[in-house]
């Protein structure tokens, strides 16, 4: 262990990486049938983790569904840090909407 004259090596401070990498938020994802599944993650992980469990759980494929928070698309690479997620936060599951605007005249 090298000291500089004699001195401690220097201590990391609360706001270093190492201190805020164990962060975790706790949310739930909400699905068209109102039903909450709680989560509790680390506020730096690709949600695309979590929504692919989620879809596993409730037998859906991820590629139909989409996820909304406050009214915005989260993709699966965002993190709740990029979001700025706060605890008790719901994320909304929909399956995708194709077509249903067209007008079948023969």
């Amino acid at each position: 262990m090298a000291t500089s004259r004699g001195r401690p090596p220097k201590r990391k401070s609360p706001d270093d990486n190492e201190a805020t990498d164990n962060i975790q938020i706790n949310f739930s994802i909400i699905d068209q049938d109102g039903r909450h599944m709680y989560l509790k993650v680390n506020h730096d992980l690709e949600l695309i983790k979590v929504f692919k469990d989620f879809c596993e759980r409730k037998n859906l494929e991820y590629e139909t569904m989409q996820f909304l928070c406050d009214g915005i698309h989260i993709k699966g690479k965002h993190t709740p840090k990029m979001l700025n997620m706060e605890d008790d936060a719901e994320i909304f599951a929909a399956t995708h909407q194709v077509g249903g605007g067209g007008d079948m005249r023969c």
